[in-house]
């Protein structure tokens, strides 16, 4: 994560996360996104980044969103191929 971020207080990061999750469960992905790198909460952008894979087959997306949690590049790849595996097995 940015070490330039708002730094932000547990109150106001947990606050931020429970909305982010609100966001996400009804669909709404680009508000969840922009609290989830707001409050910088890597999970949540994972989860994004994996549902742009998935769903929307949006590679670019995805390694977009894997970056932004603060992963490598190559991290984000390996964690794509890993997910494009995993699909596969489970179509057999």
């Amino acid at each position: 994560m940015d070490d330039e971020r708002l730094k932000l207080d547990a109150e106001t990061k947990t606050a931020l996360i429970r909305k982010g999750n609100a966001c996400l469960n009804r669909g709404d992905f680009d508000m969840a996104e922009r609290i989830f790198i707001t409050a910088g909460y890597a999970d949540g952008l994972k989860r994004l980044a994996e549902y742009y894979f998935r769903k929307k087959k949006n590679i670019k997306k995805a390694l977009e969103l894997y970056r932004a949690a603060g992963g490598k590049e190559e991290e984000a790849m390996y964690e794509l191929i890993a997910m494009g595996i995993k699909r596969l097995l489970a179509e057999d």
